[in-house]
């Protein structure tokens, strides 16, 4: 029930009369992550509280600005779905690893009975259709530096309806909860959506990228507790772990697509 219910969000998210981009993530993760628990944990299906557990992997960061680990494969005709994993979440990872100051410690966010894998930035890939590119590619982490303790969350959706057929699409919605500002950009990458949000004193920043066969979105707030659906969040530094500019880089990262 809980695949239909990603399905049908996803479906709803490229087909409603709103910008095919700021997909509810929060949302959306959760459902994809009560999906995969009700996979792992058959005996527990009826059970819908999602809480936050700690994951104990614990990484360095490189030197702020600089991109970390081996060059990431291309895409390429005929990848499995675990390989379009593997090669996002390299990018994923090196991609926010250089944005992070040194010493900043790493940790998936993870919901109970799931193992946090080894990479932290590993995505998690919830399908929405058979095809491998047709699934919801997220993660979360944790990130603690010497100003407290945030988050950055990623999310792709890469089947060909992901972008509603046009980058010139791209608006702002009007009347969005809790939406402090936004603007778009049009670019050659294509439409570009950045929003700052605000939830009981929880700074977020998002960017969104909508270019052809893909819709991905990055965000930053100063919590550091995995997003769930109705429920506050506490502020655990001052600013989010990055900033809008450094979220909206995030966004035009070559090779999620």
């Amino acid at each position: 029930m809980e695949d239909l219910d990603v399905r049908s969000a996803l479906t709803a998210y490229v087909t409603e009369d709103e910008p095919p981009i700021g997909l509810d993530g929060a949302r959306i993760l959760a459902r994809g992550r009560r999906s995969r628990r009700n996979r792992l944990l058959a005996a527990s299906a009826g059970v819908l509280v999602v809480l936050l557990a700690i994951g104990a992997t614990v990484l360095t960061s490189p030197r702020q600005g600089e991109i970390a680990g081996p060059s990431c494969p291309s895409a390429s005709a005929g990848e499995t779905r675990a390989q379009i994993v593997d090669r996002l979440s390299c990018v994923v990872d090196n991609a926010v690893r250089s944005m992070l100051p040194p010493g900043a410690k790493v940790e998936r966010l993870t919901i109970p009975g799931e193992t946090p894998p080894p990479n932290p930035f590993h995505l998690i890939a919830d399908p929405v259709g058979t095809a491998p590119r047709d699934a919801l590619f997220h993660m979360g982490v944790r990130v603690t530096d010497e100003r407290g303790t945030g988050s950055v969350y990623f999310l792709a959706l890469l089947d060909d309806a992901s972008s509603g057929g046009a980058s010139s699409m791209v608006r702002c919605g009007t009347a969005v909860p809790n939406q402090v500002s936004c603007e778009v950009e049009q670019l050659k990458e294509g439409g570009l959506r950045k929003v700052t949000e605000r939830a009981n004193g929880v700074l977020t920043y998002r960017a969104s990228l909508t270019a052809p066969g893909m819709n991905v979105e990055f965000w930053s707030s100063n919590s550091g507790v995995l997003e769930q659906k109705g429920v506050p969040l506490p502020v655990q530094r001052p600013e989010p772990t990055l900033n809008a500019v450094q979220v909206r880089g995030l966004a035009l990262t070559p090779g999620l697509g």
